[in-house]
Formats: structure tokens, sequence, C-alpha cells
């Protein structure tokens, strides 16, 4: 019986996982960056992600600026303020379309049987938001990697959080493999 009911929930779990949107996530390079002598990155804009929380900048921001240190950190690049070998900047956009699932149909008996609209079609706003991270070789000034990641959101704070997940399949593909 225990096997029953434990087969039964993980089953569900499943389907469960089964219906869930995935996260699209894609780079792009530069095939000519040499990616192993990048040892330091900075952010574009000069302002580290502790600054962030000093002034109380945009929440969304702060959790980006943290999630992209902690994962360029954990792939061994320090952040250095003075002559760092990468810049990095980030741009965010949400993207607004309408599902619509038309009514039902169904068949009527009047004098003979007639087609007819039976339901009302519905309509919903559903968001997908994307994060674009770049990477800037210092020195040459050009851009040498680009990884976006794009999904379902529903508001502001459902966004904030899945940053740090799609942070971090987003630097999964770096360094690119060749």
């Amino acid at each position: 019986m225990k096997s029953v009911r434990w087969l039964s929930m993980l089953s569900f779990i499943l389907l469960l996982a089964a219906c869930a949107k995935p996260m699209s996530v894609s780079s792009s390079f530069d095939w000519t960056a040499d990616f192993d002598g990048y040892r330091t990155w900075f952010w574009v804009d000069g302002k580290p992600a502790l600054m962030d929380a000093l002034l109380g900048d945009d929440m969304t921001d702060q959790f980006i600026r943290r999630a992209v240190t902690e994962e360029l950190t954990g792939k061994g690049l320090a952040v250095r303020a003075d002559e760092p070998d990468l810049l990095v900047r980030y741009t965010t956009r949400i993207r607004e379309a309408v599902a619509a699932t038309p009514g039902d149909l169904g068949y009527s008996y009047q004098w003979r049987w007639v087609r007819e609209g039976v339901g009302r079609g519905q309509a919903e706003s559903v968001g997908r938001g994307f994060l674009t991270i770049e990477l800037i070789d210092r020195r040459a000034g050009t851009l040498v990697w680009q990884g976006t990641a794009g999904g379902g959101i529903t508001d502001e704070r459902d966004a904030q959080g899945k940053i740090p997940h799609a942070v971090k399949k987003v630097f999964e593909q770096y360094p690119p493999k060749r």
C-alpha cells in the first residue's frame, strides 16, 4: 500500500515537472577571444553589488548583481575595479503577450443537429522576462561573450525569485566550449 502511495506521489511530481515551462537559455561568443586569459572583472557602470545595498538601489538590480558576482567568483574570476580584464553589463526586458483560448463548440438539437458556440473565449496577459548578460574585453573594447535567459513571469516579485536560477543557468555556458 505504501509503495502504491509513493508511486502515485512520484507520478504526480513528474507530471507537474513536465507541465512546467522551462527556462530558455542561450549564449554566443567571440571565437577569437582567449577566455583562459581573463582573470578579473568589474561592472561597466563602476558600481559594485555592495554599493546597491548601501544606496538602496532597485531590488531587481541588487539580485542580478549579487547573482552575477557569485557566479563569476565561482568561475575563478576576481572582482577588480582598476583595470579589470572583463567589463560586465546586463539588460532586462519584459515582453507582454496575450494567450487566447477559444470557447467550446457543441451541438444542439432543435429541428436538426446544429453546431453552435456554447462558451466564451478567454484571454489572459502572459509576461515573458529576458535577462541578457554581456562580457566585454576591456582592452579590445569588444563584446566577447553574451548569455540570455528567458522564461515566463507573473510580476516583479516572481522575476526576482527566478534571478539566481536564471543567472546560474546562463553561466553554465561560460567559459564556452569550443
